[in-house]
């Protein structure tokens, strides 16, 4: 009978979020047969942590912050096409205990006329800047909201 109440708790509880239910009851399941070692839907993530990536912008130019720690300026590879700007990071490295293979990629629309020789880039203390400076044709106008 101790299983009644167990039941009817777990069925009220996925009333409102059957698939997360589901998860949860697939991964007690390979918990309880592997020992918990390979449970599908396990949050990885905890480890992991998404870096910080900036576009500004005022009257005068467009300043763009991407932290991409560990790596080196020589890893850095940013291109300018047309009105695209594009960060890519590569870093492989090998030991004779192991091989790790790290990368970042972003690409960002920018209006267009941005003259690539003028674009400045630092890369300090795993955080790339670059500066550009924003085209005469591209100034920003203000647009007002009206409500009905």
């Amino acid at each position: 009978m101790a299983l009644l109440p167990t039941l009817w708790r777990n069925r009220s509880r996925s009333l409102g979020r059957p698939l997360d239910d589901f998860r949860d009851e697939l991964d007690g399941m390979f918990q309880r047969f592997f020992g918990g070692w390979m449970a599908p839907f396990e949050d990885d993530t905890g480890n992991m942590r998404v870096w910080d990536f900036d576009v500004t912008e005022n009257d005068k130019e467009i300043a763009v912050r991407a932290e991409i720690p560990g790596f080196e300026d020589k890893d850095l590879d940013v291109q300018l096409n047309d009105n695209l700007l594009t960060i890519k990071a590569e870093k492989k490295e090998e030991t004779k205990e192991a091989k790790s293979f790290r990368s970042f990629r972003r690409t960002v629309t920018l209006p267009p006329g941005i003259d690539p020789n003028k674009v400045q880039a630092t890369y300090k203390n795993g955080v790339l800047e670059l500066h550009m400076a924003r085209p005469e044709g591209a100034k920003s106008k203000k647009i007002s909201v009206k409500s009905n």
